[in-house]
């Protein structure tokens, strides 16, 4: 009779299966996901949330940046020779173009191009035009919810780390075509 054979490891291991570290699991999960919302695009809140979506995107994790209001400007073709960012050397569009380069998601809320009078075609290639329903989307599906805002208006910085599982899903009205023509004085929802 063998020592060790096949089914007596097998049986070993079911037996130490509860004992096991869970941290040998956790290695098998899928990456967080985190939804970096950038309203600002002065340094250092703006360079703060683009450090962490660098990071995070090199790491593997899911990363979509959302830009809004002044942070727009980190997006906008032939920007750049902004304020930099003393960790990285750099200015805030080329550290999007960093965080894009490793794998984030980059997008804006059709409002703040409209608020801004901007085109989706004055936002460098690979940004996203998505509405308020997509944001939420977003909001809901991620792990952790970052939001980087205009210190000077008092917004700050918030972290909001409420696991997605654990929360009740939401209802969450069909979305509409962002690029779709809007009446904002009509139509409030869908020009979102």
């Amino acid at each position: 009779m063998k020592l060790f054979s096949p089914l007596r490891i097998v049986a070993l291991l079911a037996l130490m299966l509860p004992f096991l570290p869970m941290q040998a699991f956790a290695q098998t999960a899928a990456p967080a996901k985190y939804v970096m919302m950038i309203s600002s695009g002065a340094m250092p809140t703006a360079g703060m949330g683009l450090h962490l979506a660098i990071t995070a995107a090199k790491s593997g994790r899911s990363v979509d940046i959302v830009l809004a209001a002044s942070g727009l400007d980190l997006g906008r073709k032939g920007a750049g020779n902004g304020p930099i960012f003393g960790t990285y050397g750099v200015d805030g569009p080329a550290m999007l173009a960093q965080a894009m380069a490793a794998g984030a998601r980059v997008s804006t809320c059709r409002t703040c191009l409209l608020n801004q009078g901007i085109d989706i075609e004055d936002m460098i290639d690979g940004i996203a035009k998505i509405n308020a329903f997509n944001v939420f989307d977003l909001a809901e599906a991620a792990d952790v919810v970052l939001s980087f805002g205009a210190p000077d208006m008092g917004t700050g910085i918030s972290f909001d780390a409420t696991p997605a599982a654990s929360a009740e899903p939401a209802f969450v009205a069909p979305s509409t075509d962002p690029n779709a023509p809007c009446d904002p004085t009509t139509d409030i929802d869908g020009c979102m």
